[in-house]
């Protein structure tokens, strides 16, 4: 019976060292950033950076966003329809995964989308010659991808942090009366805020003068 249990264990073991080694490879990614432009009819209009410890992936893509960035002009007091959405990745930048680059032809990745949440109307008394408004948006967990190829090839799961907000930014004309869009930025991000570092390091430096207070006593 001992032999049964034993021999159980073993096949478990291997079993799972070689699920583990066909799996994909994960890495953790700190920061992802799209940048989004007016859209001139190309399609490529929006830059997508995904930065982590030895990753390091940028491609440029487009977004279908017809309906407010492709030079639409909305007056005081509109409410325009901004959303990103799925994300059509196009030509690859770099491509460093786990420390090590490969050929950018080589690259793929899985489907990547951010989901704007809410909506801002445009001030009815313009106070300037540009507006910026920030929206909640959200994004997937991971994403999948590869790069490489023969011997080179690898397969991997990118974990990204939560998402935070898409901020645009719209140029008034004053002479018109009409917003335009100009620019846009998402930013999700892990990478701690200046005053959580501040509050981090001085938990931190309580806790060693505590542990240095019990050694002198001992």
């Amino acid at each position: 019976m001992k032999r049964l249990i034993w021999g159980i264990a073993i096949l478990f073991v291997v079993s799972t060292t070689c699920a583990y080694a066909d799996s994909a490879v994960n890495f953790n990614i700190t920061q992802l950033t799209v940048l989004v432009g007016p859209n001139d009819g190309s399609g490529d209009n929006v830059f997508v950076a995904l930065t982590g410890p030895g990753t390091n992936i940028t491609v440029t893509g487009g977004i279908p966003c017809f309906d407010w960035c492709s030079f639409n002009t909305f007056a005081p007091g509109d409410t325009p329809p901004v959303g990103i959405g799925q994300i059509f990745l196009g030509v690859f930048n770099t491509v460093t995964v786990g420390g090590k680059t490969y050929d950018f032809d080589t690259a793929s990745l899985g489907g990547l989308f951010v989901n704007v949440l809410g909506g801002f109307t445009f001030p009815s008394n313009p106070g300037g010659s540009t507006f910026t408004a920030c929206l909640p948006a959200s994004n997937p967990s991971s994403i999948t991808g590869s790069a490489g190829s023969g011997g080179d090839f690898i397969q991997f799961n990118l974990w990204l942090p939560a998402g935070q907000q898409f901020c645009t930014t719209w140029a008034f004309d004053a002479s018109a009366g009409l917003y335009q869009f100009t620019s846009g930025k998402f930013v999700a991000t892990t990478v701690p805020e200046p005053g959580t570092v501040g509050l981090m390091a001085t938990g931190l430096a309580g806790i060693i003068g505590a542990i240095r207070r019990k050694r002198n006593r001992g």
